[in-house]
Order: structure tokens, then sequence, then C-alpha cells
């Protein structure tokens, strides 16, 4: 699995790459901005029922969902599935970030709606999909294998680095995409 996350990894362009390692174990931001977001499963649930028609019954449309997912995303992916029209998938990683990285910075009066209503936009243009793992994403569960000590090695991969010296960035550094980001960036003329 890290050689195969190693090589998606290094496929991708360096911004991309710093997304793409943290949404794989599950994290919507960097380290320490990740609370600013607030967004909680049951929020997530209510949007996704919402763009179905069923906002206000969405206790009992959970019921037989749930009945039939393996796990939160899954419910998340089959009630998108009864929208009358789905989306194409054409989110790509940095308009996930972007718009997760500005409903965190949502503040003041109103901010939890203004948070939900951007949120929802996401989530329209999200197929589903996208949906599916959007919602893990802001759960912080992708039940997939993808643990942190797994991403290390395929950032090591990446990198074409031992992994003893990544997982001793990453000890100093705290964030994935950091990591990423200081052993993809360019390096500087001899």
């Amino acid at each position: 699995m890290a050689q195969t996350a190693g090589d998606f990894l290094a496929s991708l362009e360096p911004a991309e790459c710093a997304i793409a390692s943290r949404f794989m174990v599950g994290r919507a931001l960097p380290q320490g901005e990740e609370k600013r977001l607030q967004v909680s499963g049951r929020a997530v649930w209510r949007i996704a029922a919402s763009l179905i028609g069923n906002a206000t019954d969405s206790d009992t449309l959970g019921e037989d969902i749930f009945a039939a997912a393996a796990d939160f995303g899954e419910a998340i992916e089959l009630v998108l599935k009864l929208r009358p029209i789905e989306p194409p998938p054409e989110l790509t990683l940095t308009e996930v970030y972007d718009g997760l990285a500005a409903i965190s910075q949502i503040v003041g009066r109103n901010s939890r709606r203004a948070k939900l209503d951007a949120l929802r936009a996401l989530f329209e243009r999200a197929s589903s999909l996208e949906g599916k793992y959007l919602a893990k994403i802001l759960i912080g569960e992708m039940r997939h294998g993808m643990s942190e000590g797994l991403m290390l090695e395929a950032i090591a991969r990446m990198a074409d680095r031992p992994v003893a010296e990544v997982r001793r960035m990453h000890m100093l550094e705290g964030d994935l995409g950091r990591v990423v980001g200081a052993l993809r960036a360019p390096k500087a003329p001899a």
C-alpha cells in the first residue's frame, strides 16, 4: 500500500501532493488548523439529506441507509445517489482543499450558517463517490488502511529518502503536508 501511495504522490504536482498526503489519512487541513473547520458528522448528514429534499426527514432516511452502508462515507454516497442528477466527478484536490480552508476561515456572527452553506455548495458539486470521500475526510475516518505510519513510508518512497529521515522530519514538523512540501521543494542551485 505504501508503494502505491508513494507512486501516486510522486505523480502529483507539489501542492496537490501535500493535500493528498493529508486527505489519504483523513485530515482535511494542516495540523493545528483542523479545529477551526468545526463541521460535525451530523451537519454533513443533514447537508447530504437536504440535497435530495429530505432535510426534515433525515433521521428516518438515515435508518434505512445506515443499515445498507458499511460506514458513514458510504452512507453519504448512498444518499447522494438519490439526487435527481449526478454531477460529473470534476472536483480537484486543490478545489476541495481551498473550499475546506475557506470554510475554516469563516468566523463571527452567523458563521455556523455560512460554514454550512459553503459546505453545501461543495457537496452540490461533488459526485456521489467524491461526496463519500469528502465526508470521510471531514469526520477523519478513511477506513482504508492508510495510517500515518504507512503514509510516512509512502512519502519516503515518493522522495526517495530513508523512512527514518522522513519520520524524524514528521516528528519535528507534525504535519504530513508540510513534510511533503519540504521534500518536494525545488532544490536551490549550488
